[in-house]
């Protein structure tokens, strides 16, 4: 390969060591390149690392971005993901010269911007801040940001759907054994209330043992009614084949959950989907779901508030979403609501069973529910039932 003679200078004479003397804007464009690969290796170990939290490893990525450039602390960088905004030392308002979007599955999420600090300020500079390889770097690091982003949520949404399997799986396993000492107490219990109606109709029975009696079989009926809750909650009872209408349900309780309302200063909105598909289910335990879920809410707003109760369609689901602005869910309990028994509430204010006979029956229709609640924030439930 031939080469320019001025390009070489000799130290010694024939034979001696050549030094290369590179133009200085060929040297300038490598000392660019060297530095911005630099700032990218550094940036890739970031991202390949991935045992810091999501907002360090954003934070320690932006405060590297100056590194690339020539002047990096005349260079500032902000990142705005929604809400939150990540930046480095040197920023004080957003005049960028140079952005790059943040684009995650084809949605733009957020804005990578870059610019001179002027004065303590971070202005636009008038020839541009980034060159070639400044831009590719912005353009890399963006998407580094887009698969950090992605790769969060992939692993959030495993998280939620491994707990959500855990506490099916719990909820199942404490449905089976609650159901089978269901049916361990039905028989005694069957036992009990049948004596004890056989020996009220005696006719010579005093009025005390006859009161007694009664006693009896008001409790054990009262048990029964326990035990077959239970039941519903580990799926021993099964629905009847029925075609049922949601709006039409809850329209038969609208005047008893008004009145309830009324009572405790509770403002109620109801706005229902006239356009709501039928679903097959049976309406008797719908009503159970409805009244339930509505009765919890009015309860979660002791000194008032506003309850919303709405029908909606959605593909293949309906659904009926009750919102409430009470006293929210303590996070420690939001796993442990719809077990049998469970229940914050006073000994005397219900047997924590409700919701129990919720799960159970919205899972033997093939349904899901959905709470979304914080304490101090209200609660919303959505019940959703396949079309």
């Amino acid at each position: 390969m031939a080469v320019h003679d001025e390009k070489f200078k000799s130290a010694k004479g024939h034979g001696g060591t050549r030094t290369c003397s590179m133009p200085p804007n060929e040297k300038a464009k490598l000392i660019e390149k060297i530095r911005v690969l630099n700032c990218l290796y550094q940036i890739s170990e970031l991202v390949v690392d991935g045992t810091h939290a999501f907002k360090k490893t954003i934070q320690a990525m932006i405060d590297l971005v100056p590194q690339a450039f020539e002047y990096p602390e005349k260079v500032a960088a902000v990142l705005s993901l929604g809400e939150m905004r990540y930046q480095s030392p040197g920023f004080t308002f957003s005049a960028s010269s140079a952005q790059k979007s943040i684009v995650v599955n084809g949605e733009v999420r957020g804005q990578l911007e870059i610019g001179c600090i002027e004065d303590g300020s971070f202005a636009l500079s008038t020839g541009g801040v980034c060159t070639i390889e400044e831009n590719n770097l912005l353009e890399a690091v963006a998407k580094k940001i887009a698969y950090i982003i992605d790769r969060k949520e992939a692993l959030d949404k495993k998280k939620i759907l491994e707990d959500q399997l855990r506490h099916a799986d719990r909820l199942a396993t404490i449905g089976q054994l609650a159901a089978g000492i269901a049916h361990e107490l039905n028989n005694p219990l069957g036992d009990i209330l049948g004596f004890a109606q056989l020996a009220s109709n005696s006719p010579d029975l005093n009025d005390d043992v006859y009161r007694d009696l009664v006693k009896i079989v008001k409790s054990a009926l009262y048990a029964r009614e326990i035990i077959k809750k239970v039941l519903y909650f580990g799926r021993q009872t099964h629905p009847k084949e029925e075609q049922a209408d949601l709006n039409k349900l809850i329209g038969e309780w609208i005047d008893f959950f008004e009145s309830r309302c009324a009572k405790s200063g509770i403002q109620i909105v109801v706005e229902r989907d006239e356009g709501l598909p039928i679903v097959k289910g049976d309406p008797a335990q719908l009503n159970q779901v409805i009244v339930n879920v509505v009765i919890n809410a009015i309860q979660a707003m002791p000194d008032g508030g506003t309850l919303t109760i709405r029908t909606l369609s959605q593909e293949d689901w309906v659904s009926i979403r009750v919102e409430d602005t009470g006293r929210g869910i303590e996070e420690e309990n939001k796993d442990k609501i719809f077990l049998p028994f469970f229940t914050t509430k006073e000994v005397d204010e219900g047997t924590g069973l409700g919701l129990s006979v919720v799960y159970g029956i919205v899972n033997e229709h093939g349904g899901c529910i959905e709470v979304d609640s914080k304490k101090g924030n209200g609660s919303t439930f959505e019940i959703k039932f396949p079309i």
